[in-house]
């Protein structure tokens, strides 16, 4: 039995039932304390990168607090726990679907440093996702989504590039949906010149990739946007509607 799976029968008896995730505090260290909810985190981040992109979320953002452990985020990890050990016989699914390589991307900008999630399908299965709070600060949504569209392209290059490799080359530009319309005229040409300054070259390296016709960005209504999964806490309904698709679960 590895360490992982000891771990988490060891603490699955006092972890509490609870159906959604809920976003951490901050608070004091402890050395104990700080090892004991490294290692709880630790065993959460392999699922969450491994088969579970419905936790994907919550264990980015108890990362952040690697090294200040609080009473409240015990609890919020024991929460996220108790959430897989109850769905457990929930997984990533795939199906016989053909389809190209798509993803979308999102970003959160309620928050101080905004937060970008993406998600890539291929044969309408999820072959790869994402969460991550940006280290500088966007002055605004659109130049927060242009910063998430802009890791999610360089992704799109890689997979691109793999595709072709493994014999399976794109029919065309790979779409990368957004569902900020400002941010997507700013990846097609130059507007709002004004209000767009402070907005750095390399964030425009999306517009380039429209231009060699190796990405093109559609419009996606928010509603629809599975990348929003993974940019901030959702309600109940939202997120079992959202997980339901990423994970192919009918």
């Amino acid at each position: 039995m590895t360490p992982y799976l000891h771990f988490f029968e060891k603490n699955m008896e006092a972890a509490a039932s609870q159906p959604t995730l809920h976003e951490p505090g901050h608070i004091p260290p402890d050395p104990d304390e700080v090892k004991r909810f490294q290692l709880i985190v630790g065993a959460l981040l392999y699922s969450a990168t491994v088969t579970r992109p419905d936790v994907a979320y919550p264990v980015s953002m108890l990362c952040q607090h690697m090294r200040r452990p609080t009473p409240a985020l015990f609890e919020e990890a024991n929460y996220a726990l108790s959430y897989l050990y109850h769905t457990r016989e929930v997984g990533l699914l795939c199906n016989a679907v053909q389809s190209d390589l798509s993803t979308m991307s999102d970003s959160n900008w309620a928050t101080r440093r905004s937060t970008s999630g993406h998600t890539f399908q291929w044969h309408r299965c999820t072959i790869d996702w994402g969460t991550k709070q940006k280290t500088s600060i966007a002055l605004s949504s659109c130049k927060a989504d242009i910063m998430a569209g802009l890791e999610t392209a360089k992704s799109v290059s890689y997979y691109r590039q793999l595709l072709e490799e493994l014999g399976f080359p794109p029919s065309g530009p790979t779409e990368l949906a957004m569902d900020n319309k400002a941010g997507i005229n700013l990846a097609y040409n130059a507007e709002h010149h004004d209000r767009t300054k402070h907005i750095e070259r390399c964030h425009l390296f999306i517009r380039e990739m429209v231009e060699n016709f190796k990405i093109s960005v559609p419009y996606v209504r928010t509603a629809d946007n599975i990348a929003d999964f993974f940019t901030k806490a959702l309600p109940a309904v939202e997120f079992y509607r959202f997980r339901n698709i990423i994970m192919n679960i009918c």
